[in-house]
């Protein structure tokens, strides 16, 4: 599997862009905001060829999911999260409390994601780990083929997720990230939603929080 990563809006999130040898593609949390930003992750797809399958949001936070219109209206692809992240304000409110105008409504799942269940496209194999405590619903997702987890805003590299926003709690994070990421094989890279990548042997060293 390869790994593109894309630094995106003015809060820096880490999109990715997950393909393989088939050139089947899933996008991860894209937060594009911009004509400039969509226009490079399309160039990127347009270039090699690939073929986007899936949008997978770890959460809904406003930053994460800023892209996922121009995903839709360009590819007709949904995103898919979980289900309890419908409880999250409205993307006008929470670009609001943040001094970022949003004018436009989200694109809804056709499809939510359960704990544990799989995600293919090509020949790859993601598992969806339910890691909440940054949102209610906050999603990771693991590739046991290639040793990496992609956690949106639960685990960054010597560091968690604030709680302090709408459905947080750190004690759940903190559970979260205990049982369903550090349980994950020591050489696993983690790819936060925000800031560099890290290890699962790493974070049980080193992370503070933990």
């Amino acid at each position: 599997m390869q790994i593109k990563q894309f630094e995106l809006n003015p809060v820096f999130v880490n999109t990715y862009l997950l393909y393989d040898e088939t050139k089947e593609a899933a996008l991860i949390d894209c937060g594009a905001s911009t004509d400039e930003e969509c226009r490079r992750i399309k160039e990127y797809i347009d270039y090699h060829g690939l073929t986007l399958k899936k949008l997978l949001n770890t959460h809904l936070h406003f930053d994460h999911v800023l892209g996922n219109r121009f995903v839709y209206e360009t590819y007709g692809v949904h995103p898919q999260y979980h289900e309890s992240e419908d409880s999250m304000p409205s993307l006008r409110i929470q670009g609001s409390a943040f001094g970022f105008p949003i004018d436009y409504e989200p694109v809804h799942a056709e499809h939510f994601l359960q704990d544990g269940e799989e995600i293919r496209f090509g020949n790859t194999t993601l598992k969806a780990l339910l890691t909440p405590g940054h949102s209610p619903g906050s999603l990771s997702f693991y590739c046991e083929k290639d040793y990496c987890v992609f956690t949106g805003d639960a685990l960054f590299r010597h560091d968690i997720g604030r709680t302090d926003l709408w459905g947080g709690n750190e004690d759940q994070l903190i559970a979260s990230i205990k049982n369903q990421l550090l349980t994950l094989p020591e050489i696993t890279e983690i790819y936060p939603g925000h800031g560099p990548a890290s290890t699962v042997k790493e974070e049980k060293q080193h992370n503070p929080y933990i």
